[in-house]
């Protein structure tokens, strides 16, 4: 993981590339405190370059520094991780790894088709003079643009600052390039996959925001990750005949288990296993053997044996997080804990609240973040106990006051956010930075604990892969299951405008990195590959709580939860209660 920053700009305009940088340089230092490096180049005639990296050592047997210059001077950036794949190596640092690859060809795109994983860049080809950005088909890392058609200067930054006016989010549509042969700031985009109506209407506002027309060349990718066609139609009542013919029962998990005795349910649950233990094991394996208290040591070239935590959980005790903790559970060393991490902010208190809760300071806190994620998170831990108990699991209670809110959220999260201003994107990353700050007390000890891990795993995406938002109800009840499919395929499509960018801005900031399991390359094509109702099931004969992420609470079940695998779907920003319930979250923030 890393922080980067590029500035091209030409000659006259050094102190305005500088001033950028300084503004942007200490967000971009938050995101990789192990190491940071500048470099300024002459790129030709007309254009210079400005590139820096913040580096979080995560793979690799020492730190790999960035910008990386090759033996043709070719430049990379990259924020990345090769999961799987034909280019992913255990003992190689995928810095060096994409560098020889694009060194080794000259086109640039044959390289980006073998790339699996999380990834945003920066590549500067010195034999044509190409200057290549942009992010993984998914989007799961951030990457900010600027273009200054007065000063004729071009911005690329992982995160920036509210101070940087115009900035925008690189969309994930495909990998853009600018050719320095040219003496004007110019755009060419090469799309992930077949442009769409969607793909046209992201470039035009581009084109209009940035004021810059845009070249669309060849496609990278023909049907990697594309949502098959005429794959999904109405379904006959034989295919759901196993869904409605369940005897009635008011235990949910008895529907479960019911339904895992039919022969092709128990195939899909076991295929879905399967990819995700693939995912999940690679995302807590690939990493440095030290947490980040330890890491420090081994820079400054002494040797320790790290026995702390160094895998975190954000762990709201809901369905998505429980099944990542449990499979996460077989592939870190049993002598080693896991921090669960559970956020809660204070709920507002009337004078008379305060006077009845004063013989106890304990019980005020209580009442204070008697939060629904809380209540969630203690419940699915207890059963975590139950299903691993000889692991040493760290349930870590982030309480959030409404005084460290505000301070937090104007000196910090509002820089990290920019340029997404939105009162959900408030909330959401609010309760994001503090829950990845991973700061509180152990419960049920009471106890001060920081966690020292420096990864975090995450479990955005399943909503959108399996069917977990409560609209998704409503538009099958109104509108029928091809309308469904359309608005899966279309949420997973914008998740990286949404949320991807946003949270990877505001998870770095505490120098960690977040890891997504469920939006493994691997795992999404399958699932996008399965009918709908073999995912979800939303439909009166399954009421909330069972039938949306149907196949994810089958997968539960078998794991051994029983509570946990019937918690109805609640939003991170109401389970945490940091959102205002009467407010319109699509409305712009006047807090930021």
């Amino acid at each position: 993981m890393c922080g980067i920053f590029c500035s091209i700009y030409q000659s006259g305009h050094d102190s305005e590339s500088l001033e950028q940088w300084n503004i942007c340089k200490d967000a971009i230092a938050a995101r990789g405190p192990d190491h940071l490096i500048e470099k300024h180049l002459s790129l030709n005639h007309n254009w210079h370059g400005h590139f820096a990296a913040a580096v979080l050592w995560m793979q690799g047997a020492g730190v790999t520094m960035q910008p990386s210059l090759d033996t043709n001077d070719n430049l990379l950036l990259w924020n990345g991780d090769l999961f799987s794949g034909c280019l992913a190596k255990d003992d190689v640092c995928d810095t060096n790894v994409v560098l020889d690859e694009l060194q080794s060809t000259t086109d640039i795109t044959s390289v980006l088709r073998k790339i699996e994983g999380p990834y945003s860049l920066v590549y500067y080809k010195r034999s044509n003079n190409m200057l290549y950005f942009g992010r993984d088909i998914i989007g799961r890392h951030s990457l900010l643009l600027k273009i200054d058609n007065k000063t004729n200067s071009m911005i690329l930054a992982s995160v920036a600052n509210k101070r940087i006016k115009g900035i925008i989010e690189v969309p994930a549509i495909g990998i853009f390039a600018m050719n320095l042969n040219n003496s004007q700031i110019n755009l060419a985009c090469y799309p992930w996959k077949e442009p769409d109506l969607r793909f046209t209407d992201i470039i035009e506002v581009l084109e209009t925001s940035l004021n810059v027309d845009i070249d669309i060349k060849e496609i990278i990718l023909d049907t990697h990750l594309s949502a098959p066609m005429n794959l999904h139609l109405h379904p006959d009542p034989k295919d759901v005949e196993y869904l409605e013919n369940i005897p009635y029962s008011e235990d949910f998990n008895k529907i479960l288990q019911y339904l895992l005795k039919n022969r092709e349910v128990d195939e899909r649950v076991e295929c879905l296993t399967k990819l995700l233990h693939q995912s999940v094991k690679v995302r807590v394996k690939k990493k440095p053997n030290y947490c980040k208290d330890c890491i420090k040591i081994v820079l400054n070239g002494e040797s320790v044996i790290c026995t702390h935590s160094k895998i975190g959980v954000l762990f709201s005790g809901g369905l998505d997080s429980a099944i990542l903790t449990a499979i996460a559970d077989k592939y870190v060393p049993k002598d080693e804990s896991i921090d669960l991490i559970n956020v809660a902010f204070e709920k507002p208190t009337s004078k008379s609240q305060n006077a009845s809760h004063m013989h106890s300071e304990k019980a005020t806190s209580m009442y204070k973040y008697d939060v629904p994620d809380r209540k969630t998170g203690r419940q699915t831990y207890t059963e975590l106990l139950r299903i691993c108990p000889s692991r040493k699991w760290n349930f870590i209670e982030c309480n959030i006051t409404q005084v460290e809110l505000q301070l937090y959220r104007a000196s910090r999260i509002c820089d990290l956010l920019h340029p997404l201003c939105t009162i959900l994107d408030e909330s959401l990353g609010c309760a994001m930075w503090f829950a990845s700050r991973a700061k509180g007390v152990l419960y049920p000890v009471n106890e001060s604990y920081e966690s020292p891990c420096r990864i975090l795993l995450l479990g955005i995406g399943a909503d959108e892969l399996f069917g977990g938002y409560m609209r998704h109800r409503t538009i099958l009840r109104h509108k029928g299951w091809d309308a469904l499919v359309q608005e899966l395929n279309i949420e997973l499509a914008r998740i990286s405008e949404r949320n991807l960018g946003r949270d990877d801005r505001i998870v770095s900031d505490h120098g960690k990195q977040s890891r997504l399991p469920y939006l493994d390359e691997n795992l999404v094509k399958y699932v996008q590959n399965i009918k709908p109702w073999e995912r979800c099931y939303p439909t009166e004969k399954m009421p909330s709580g069972l039938g949306d992420k149907l196949l994810l609470r089958l997968l539960a079940c078998k794991i051994g939860f029983q509570c946990t695998a019937n918690f109805p779907k609640r939003a991170f920003q109401f389970g945490s209660r940091i959102a205002n319930g009467k407010e319109n979250a699509n409305s712009v923030s006047n807090r930021l």
